[in-house]
């Protein structure tokens, strides 16, 4: 379901259920309701005329209109970490082929192909480095330190992704927004619900379901292992 600009999609949550309605993964469920902001296909030069937060990525999204006057998302781009997300609003997110741009540049979101999307520094404060052009080829260094050659046509936006991370409170509330349940440990349940429950258990540690979770050798295997 899209909104009525039809570049957000509401993201509909499983609660760790499959397609029978099944419990498949334990602790999930409720949290604050998300919309997914779709990102620009093409990869254009656009202008940027608002700022957006998106629950979906580390970095902001800038709304902005390309030459062709269309309104589209793009990940923001500051140029150094002192860069504040108010103070570029109307500038300029610029996008060249990577064959063309100077070596020494940084960049962010290189594309692998001629034509594809960003696929490389894409992640707040993350950007990557080109280090040699070569005919037909650029030889870059991602934010990993590892070094990728990669196409000379491929698309590149030029400085590093807006860095601006707000440390996340570890309190029970900031977990129940993520959408995270509580884990109850099995020593405090019943017996009847967890094999480690009824506080009179022993013996080797189980999973819920009664399987092991952790090999414990017999006095017999260690004599053998001897």
């Amino acid at each position: 379901m899209k909104d009525e600009r039809g570049r957000k999609t509401v993201y509909k949550k499983t609660g760790g259920r499959n397609n029978t309605g099944r419990i498949t993964v334990r602790h999930r469920g409720g949290g604050s309701k998300r919309k997914i902001r779709e990102l620009e296909k093409e990869e254009r030069t656009g202008k940027v005329i608002r700022i957006e937060y998106d629950p979906n990525r580390t970095a902001y999204l800038g709304e902005c209109i390309t030459y062709k006057g269309r309104r589209v998302y793009k990940i923001l781009v500051g140029e150094d970490s002192s860069t504040k997300k108010e103070g570029l609003v109307g500038r300029m997110i610029e996008v060249k082929e990577i064959g063309q741009v100077e070596q020494g540049t940084i960049v962010n979101r290189v594309g692998l192909r001629e034509g594809e999307g960003g696929k490389l520094g894409r992640a707040a404060g993350v950007s990557c480095k080109i280090i040699k052009q070569e005919k037909g080829r650029t030889i870059v260094r991602m934010p990993s330190k590892e070094v990728k050659e990669i196409s000379g046509k491929s698309n590149c936006t030029i400085g590093a992704v807006l860095e601006e991370r707000k440390e996340r409170g570890k309190t029970a509330g900031a977990e129940r927004r993520r959408g995270i349940r509580p884990t109850v440990r099995g020593v405090a349940m019943n017996a009847v619900d967890h094999p480690h429950g009824g506080k009179t258990q022993s013996g080797q540690p189980k999973t819920p379901w009664g399987k092991l979770a952790k090999w414990i050798p017999t006095r017999k295997a260690r004599l053998i292992r001897r």
